[in-house]
């Protein structure tokens, strides 16, 4: 069932104005691309562009100026700067906030769940041509769909929220351990 777009903005106001709320929060995650699972982990955001996923053998972590890419099998850390406008950074933030003023936002239902679909306008400058929201229990985030331009799909599922949890700045930080090869690319 597709609703007009003034009804679809009705749902993402109320995910908007949740997400605002929010400071910081943690779930668990599982990313699939073109439907194969790849990865799976935890998931901590805090606000200012602050991201960390820990995998079971990487480590990656913004703090919104400064990245840091942990391979613990290879002992290796890539330091690089925080390009908000990476296409290949996917970002909550991004998708709730940002994307929806530059796309047709209309809402769907698929087997009883809330679904936000945005479709980048013309020259919107988002390298997608469908992102897809499915909402959970708590009208929240449960999963995450982005078609890309080249025929992909990326697809991040949520689960086990904890909102406001108070996680700290240097959770967002990483200190590397002595015997590390480090890689700065700053």
């Amino acid at each position: 069932m597709s609703i007009t777009p003034s009804q679809g903005n009705d749902l993402l106001n109320n995910l908007q104005v949740k997400f605002r709320t929010i400071n910081d929060l943690s779930a668990d995650f599982v990313q699939y691309t073109n439907s194969q699972k790849n990865l799976a982990g935890k998931f901590f955001y805090k606000k200012e562009n602050k991201l960390r996923l820990e995998l079971k053998d990487l480590l990656i972590l913004t703090d919104g100026k400064t990245n840091w890419n942990y391979n613990k099998k290879q002992k290796k850390v890539i330091i690089s700067d925080f390009d908000e406008n990476d296409p290949s950074a996917v970002s909550l933030e991004k998708i709730i906030i940002d994307y929806p003023s530059r796309c047709v936002v209309t809402e769907s239902k698929e087997a009883g769940v809330p679904v936000i679909e945005l479709k980048p306008e013309t020259g919107s400058g988002i390298n997608a041509q469908l992102i897809k929201i499915w909402m959970n229990n708590e009208h929240f985030v449960q999963k995450v769909l982005v078609k890309s331009d080249s025929g992909s799909d990326l697809e991040f599922r949520f689960t086990g929220y904890k909102i406001n949890p108070g996680l700290a700045d240097s959770d967002f930080t990483f200190n590397p351990p002595k015997g590390i090869e480090i890689i700065d690319l700053r």
